[in-house]
């Protein structure tokens, strides 16, 4: 039995890859005599783009996009392997994965990537113009908000662990208290064992906060 009749019938609204199906166009004969289903499809790049495709090419996972994610290969060549690249991938993975660890954090609250920076070679103009340098990481300037060239600047690692430092959600907090009651030390002192073990970096010996 084929992969393909092993799944559920399309229905309008059924998503492949980028393609999202919007109507069902049915049966036609083909100039070779063949009977084949076909489907109109919408991509989800910045284009937009409707076209015609063959339903078993489209649920066979042959046909993925309108021809956007083969363009980004090729715009992208050498560029896989970069750290500016891992910083895209992560971003957009992050806002579409309903199932990693901090999908509360994402995907829960609606934080989503613009249509332009679907697109690495829009996002790796906006970096360059805009700071980007080995050792920036990219930062939200509202929390609420999504990723978008309006919301979002180049930090240095401490810029960002302080900016998240502001926005600890009240379970965080209570956690916080409960592990410093535990360790019989202050927050402060916690909140440094995990700096230094995030930077991978020692600051024993500096002075303590002040009472």
């Amino acid at each position: 039995m084929s992969t393909t009749s092993a799944l559920p019938p399309t229905q309008v609204g059924d998503v492949y890859e980028r393609l999202t199906v919007i109507e069902l166009r049915g049966v036609r004969t083909t100039s070779t005599g063949a009977r084949v289903n076909f489907a109109l499809v919408q991509c989800s790049c910045t284009d937009k783009t409707v076209r015609e495709v063959r339903l078993s090419n489209l649920r066979s996972g042959r046909t993925r996009s309108c021809g956007c994610l083969g363009r980004e290969k090729t715009t992208t060549h050498g560029q896989h392997a970069s750290r500016l690249y891992g910083i895209w991938a992560g971003m957009r993975h992050r806002c579409s994965s309903p199932n990693i660890r901090a999908a509360h954090r994402y995907t829960g609250r609606g934080i989503t990537v613009c249509d332009a920076w679907n697109d690495f070679a829009t996002f790796r103009a906006w970096a360059l113009a805009h700071g980007y340098a080995d050792g920036k990481e990219i930062d939200r300037r509202d929390n609420n908000l999504g990723y978008s060239p309006d919301n979002c600047r180049w930090v240095t690692r401490l810029e960002n662990l302080a900016n998240r430092a502001k926005h600890l959600p009240e379970d965080l907090e209570q956690w916080l208290r409960a592990e410093a009651d535990r360790q019989n030390c202050s927050p402060y002192e916690v909140i440094k064992q995990a700096l230094e073990q995030y930077l991978g970096v020692s600051r024993t010996g500096c002075p303590a906060p002040p009472a």
